[in-house]
């Protein structure tokens, strides 16, 4: 079933994009935009297209979830198929919160990508190791978050579990926003999904709870 955030994201690709039928035939996985320190992916048209519809169309209340996780990207495309992001769609599926945890993943170039687009021209067919990230990358990458995370204040509750370098850009976004929203941070280390694990498991349990007031909790 099509959701509402890949009908609403198909249907503007085609209202801006000629091509958009020959795009979203491209399969997934096929890496066709590759992102260099001479042609960054940040400039690529349909990537800022993207961050068009972040800024301009995306509203987190179509999604219908209380809760939210952001994870990192994958080298793996789409991120679903990656060994942490196929964990922890198994560990939801058992615990029967997939309708209820809303899975965003925290990307150069796409800023942030809400899980159902996965499999989308381009989120699923890029390539843009993060060390190829540049100092002006780094300041446009932070600008765009900083920029879309107020619209996530319609989740209830938001808990970011990433590596250093990403929690770098969230708490780089969180302070240019003025701490526009409260975000528990997580930097996963070595044991990445027992991190994402515990995460669920708490926001599991605090679903069965009186609510609390979250804060901003960054462990590196």
């Amino acid at each position: 079933m099509v959701t509402v955030v890949e009908k609403l994201y198909i249907e503007y690709l085609y209202s801006n994009v000629d091509s958009a039928s020959e795009l979203l035939k491209i399969e997934p996985g096929l890496i066709v935009l590759k992102n260099s320190r001479e042609t960054t992916l940040f400039n690529h048209p349909h990537i800022r297209l993207w961050h068009r519809f972040l800024l301009e169309v995306f509203d987190p209340g179509m999604l219908g979830r209380e809760y939210a996780l952001i994870l990192p990207c994958s080298h793996a495309k789409p991120y679903r198929i990656s060994r942490l992001h196929s964990q922890l769609e198994s560990m939801l599926t058992k615990y029967d919160l997939v309708y209820r945890i809303q899975r965003y993943i925290l990307s150069e170039p796409m800023v942030l990508v809400p899980r159902e687009l996965d499999i989308y021209y381009p989120f699923a067919n890029y390539d843009y190791p993060p060390k190829e990230l540049t100092e002006g990358d780094r300041e446009t990458f932070v600008k765009l978050l900083a920029s879309i995370l107020p619209k996530l204040r319609k989740h209830k509750k938001i808990v970011a579990v990433l590596p250093k370098h990403h929690t770098s850009i969230l708490v780089s976004a969180l302070k240019l926003c003025n701490m526009c929203i409260e975000i528990e941070v997580h930097s996963y280390g070595r044991k990445a999904f027992k991190t994402i694990k515990d995460v669920v498991e708490k926001i599991r349990n605090s679903m069965h709870s009186t609510p609390t007031i979250i804060s901003i909790n960054i462990h590196i």
